[in-house]
């Protein structure tokens, strides 16, 4: 079989071709004929006869297109390994408008994860008619049967997030069925913090250390950027990004340009992290946080895979209104039973920094911001008055807290701190005993200081 002769392919139907997974390159030549090859990270799907480039640093394919506007561009499905020839002719540049806006995000979201965003700004989309779409010469695999995993699977998860009465067992449960139904072992879910600037770490699954408490600021990141655009951000390969973003770094500290760049953001979860997929958390038109999927596997969240995962951030989101996230608590259920913790050894001094909340257990560090604040008022409350049961009524209503008065998400916060304190301490242990109330086991003695302000910050708020 020869290019020529091969029938023509409709894009639609190599869409896997369209996710950048593997590059593609592209050639262009000069008006004297001179040909130049260079690789593109990804080619941008538009309908079944344009296709779109981003514009950033190949400047000498793009002074060729301009001078002659024709190109050809090799794509290769990442399931099939089949390779086609894109013969396309230049149209227009657009800046502004949908395409741009879904192109830079996710150039903002990588550029910003690795400290890049001054550098790898997107100046516009190039747009290119299809003049033809052929398989290049070769045998052409068939693509394997594919499990869509659809409507029966999503009825199985909503089905167990139904019977989830509260936020916690809600947010386990979701990640949990991720796992199990979907086959997505590395999972998180971060919520906005009261000035909705911040988004923290509040469950994941999957991962060697659980990364409760870690923060990211809206708009910085692959996280960030889904946040803020309230829009899924996916990327199939961050190891080529990066190699290529590591480069760009080197040659600007070379030529003394390197203020230019950002600090690095580390991502939570997986340290060799290559793929990722962040959906907004989003319900009654605000938002509520992210749930982010990571694979050390390229290319492991496609297209399909985006689908199913609206659908199912979607029914979260609404779930997590529906059990009280950012709502008033209601009605105290019945008590639960809470095992002692063993009360042994010396005292333990906790050290407060009322300038940003931080506590500390002796020379550990817990938490900071509003679940210190509220811990330590709990153990100022123990230590005055040998009280051990509270209500989240009581501390929401505590003047010396000063709680937000609307969408606090205060359950979220004690949520935080609770399992904070199940990693970091064996001295003292917050437990829910019922909707609404809680329960704090102290084990040893307690001494409560407070200390001048610090100089940095303690793990990053990890």
């Amino acid at each position: 079989m020869t290019t020529e002769a091969a029938e023509p392919v409709r894009l639609h139907d190599i869409a896997s071709c369209f996710e950048g997974v593997l590059p593609s390159p592209i050639c262009t030549s000069s008006m004297d004929g001179t040909p130049n090859v260079t690789y593109l990270s990804i080619v941008h799907l538009i309908d079944e006869t344009h296709v779109g480039l981003s514009v950033q640093f190949f400047n000498k394919t793009r002074r060729n297109v301009m001078d002659n506007p024709r190109a050809q561009v090799i794509l290769v499905a990442p399931d099939t390994m089949n390779q086609y020839r894109l013969d396309l002719a230049f149209e227009r540049t657009e800046a502004s408008g949908d395409l741009f806006e879904r192109v830079r995000s996710r150039l903002d979201a990588v550029a910003s994860q690795s400290g890049m965003r001054d550098i790898f700004r997107l100046r516009g989309v190039d747009v290119y008619r299809v003049l033809g779409c052929r398989p290049i010469a070769g045998t052409v695999r068939e693509k394997a049967p594919h499990d869509p995993e659809g409507l029966a699977a999503i009825a199985d998860y909503t089905a167990r997030l139904a019977a989830c009465r509260d936020l916690e067992s809600l947010l386990t449960t979701a990640l949990e069925q991720l796992d199990a139904v979907f086959g997505y072992p590395h999972t998180f879910v971060m919520v906005r913090d009261e000035t909705g600037q911040r988004l923290y770490t509040l469950t994941s699954h999957g991962f060697a250390a659980s990364g409760v408490g870690s923060e990211v600021v809206v708009g910085e990141g692959l996280i960030g950027t889904a946040a803020m655009r309230r829009t899924p951000v996916r990327t199939t390969n961050l190891t080529r990004e990066r190699i290529f973003s590591k480069a760009v770094r080197e040659e600007l500290t070379r030529t003394g340009d390197a203020a230019r760049l950002d600090h690095e953001i580390p991502l939570p979860g997986l340290s060799d992290v290559q793929s990722q997929l962040v959906l907004p958390l989003e319900a009654r038109g605000e938002l509520l946080g992210v749930l982010s999927l990571q694979s050390s596997e390229p290319g492991r969240f496609l297209a399909g895979d985006e689908a199913r995962m609206v659908v199912v951030a979607r029914h979260l989101a609404a779930s997590m209104v529906a059990v009280g996230f950012a709502a008033a608590d209601g009605a105290v259920s019945s008590s639960v039973s809470v095992p002692p913790l063993r009360t042994a050894g010396d005292s333990v001094t906790v050290r407060y920094y009322p300038s940003d909340d931080t506590v500390f257990i002796d020379d550990v560090y817990l938490v900071k911001g509003v679940p210190g604040r509220i811990f330590y008022r709990l153990l100022q409350i123990y230590v005055q008055q040998r009280r051990q049961d509270f209500t989240n009524k009581e501390i929401r209503l505590d003047p010396t807290l000063k709680l937000p008065e609307f969408q606090d998400n205060l359950e979220a916060r004690l949520i935080l701190l609770r399992r904070r304190l199940d990693e970091r301490s064996d001295v003292v242990r917050l437990d829910r005993v019922g909707r609404g109330r809680l329960h704090l086991s102290v084990a040893r003695p307690i001494a409560l200081k407070v200390e001048a302000s610090r100089a940095g910050n303690p793990e990053n708020g990890s």
